[in-house]
């Protein structure tokens, strides 16, 4: 089965140190850890590494970690950091230009794609592994932050599934006590409302009303009927 078949079902002790029985062990454990560092710095150069699957799931919690510490900026995480990253080019590209990248993405930095292919010396599977959010990804990811609101805004507008499915994301949008939370015009801000009526999502109307206090035109009925209901009842 190979060396990636036969070390699972190592019992643990002196060969796996006291690690999982199913972690992936590819070499003993101080040439494993040196072989992960080479292979994280050069992904942060890269960006994107193709490379066999299971060295790519392995390497994608390291990934992870590596933007997650620095995103940390304390003296105690950048330390971590340097001992994790091999080259001050890779130190340099993470703080300058992927922090800033990740400022609103809290997790899933990267991507792991199977290729369903196999290597043709060895039969081992292979896969890539690559940083989202940047220029040549191999597609699009999910937006984060403003740009969240933007797609959910313009799904909900396009198609009934869209306002079917982003319903509840669009009524805590609009239930938003400070409208310059919210990143889109007045006219798109106003058609969500009018869906959110005609879907009878409660969130329309009472972002509405915080928006007419602000302005001082008092509240709707409609809102003061759905206040005045989950107000407790006084005896």
């Amino acid at each position: 089965m190979g060396f990636m078949g036969t070390t699972r079902f190592l019992a643990k002790g002196a060969r796996s140190k006291g690690r999982r029985v199913y972690f992936r062990k590819f070499a003993p454990a101080h040439r494993q850890w040196a072989m992960m560092k080479n292979m994280l710095n050069d992904l942060v150069k890269e960006q994107r590494l193709e490379m066999t699957l299971p060295k790519a799931k392995e390497l994608q919690q390291y990934a992870e970690e590596i933007v997650f510490l620095a995103k940390k900026n304390t003296p105690y995480h950048d330390g971590l950091v340097e001992s994790m990253l091999t080259s001050p080019e890779s130190r340099r590209i993470l703080y300058e230009r992927m922090v800033p990248r990740y400022t609103d993405r809290m997790f899933h930095f990267t991507r792991v794609l199977n290729h369903f292919k196999y290597r043709f010396r060895d039969s081992a599977p292979m896969a890539t592994i690559e940083y989202v959010d940047r220029p040549g990804e191999l597609r699009p990811a999910n937006p984060v932050g403003a740009a969240r609101d933007q797609f959910v805004a313009a799904e909900f507008l396009a198609t009934r599934r869209g306002r079917r499915k982003h319903a509840g994301e669009v009524e805590r949008m609009l239930g938003r006590k400070n409208p310059a939370h919210v990143p889109l015009d007045e006219g798109v801000l106003e058609r969500c409302r009018f869906e959110c009526r005609k879907l009878g999502v409660g969130g329309a109307v009472l972002g509405e009303a915080w928006a007419l206090e602000r302005r001082g035109e008092g509240v709707p009925a409609a809102a003061g009927r759905k206040r005045s209901a989950a107000a407790p009842k006084e005896e």
